[in-house]
């Protein structure tokens, strides 16, 4: 099962702040769910002024999450925190950050479809990047437990030095990196 990453819409905007009040959801995506907040919020995302590729998530014809995609240096300050942590961060990284609001969709294997989806879907709209990188709350063991299952490894422990809510707290930032070529192949 892969879902579908469509791009979000205007219309979509009701369904994502239905998400974000979910209790699930809240505890992790620490914004206001408030339609009105939620719109402020993510039309940038829609109508480009914002540089964050804003995808609704699709599970055989029905949406069932949210995520975005973009490159780390969109945000500076998210960069000097990311680098903060770990070290330098190439600027043509990308982030990710994603939900699955309907409850129905959770444990079924498709977050990790999703963000095996996100991961391959960076890497051709951002041919410079050389990583993907995220960062989930440690008390948030389905989504790091879904991260390692699709690839990503643990870079990082701790708190990170953000002024995003959903970054508030003990985290753990994992990192992917692009698959490269491979070996060259050895004397027969």
């Amino acid at each position: 099962m892969v879902p579908e990453l469509r791009p979000l819409t205007e219309a979509d905007l009701t369904l994502l702040a239905g998400w974000m009040a979910v209790p699930r959801v809240a505890r992790w995506w620490r914004e206001d769910p408030d339609p009105a907040a939620v719109h402020r919020a993510y039309l940038p995302l829609v109508d480009g002024t914002d540089p964050t590729e804003g995808l609704l998530v699709v599970d055989a014809g029905t949406p069932v999450g949210f995520a975005q995609r973009y490159r780390v240096a969109s945000d500076a300050d998210w960069l000097h925190a990311v680098s903060a942590a770990i070290g330098p961060v190439a600027e043509e990284s990308v982030g990710i950050d994603y939900l699955l609001g309907e409850e129905w969709a959770t444990g079924r294997g498709l977050g990790r479809a999703m963000i095996a989806e996100l991961v391959e879907g960076a890497w051709s709209r951002y041919p410079g990047a050389p990583a993907v990188v995220v960062v989930v709350a440690q008390g948030n063991q389905r989504s790091w437990e879904a991260l390692e299952a699709v690839g990503f490894r643990r870079e990082w422990e701790g708190t990170l030095d953000s002024a995003d809510p959903s970054d508030a707290g003990p985290s753990y930032l994992y990192r992917i990196d692009r698959p490269g070529p491979g070996p060259e192949p050895g004397p027969p």
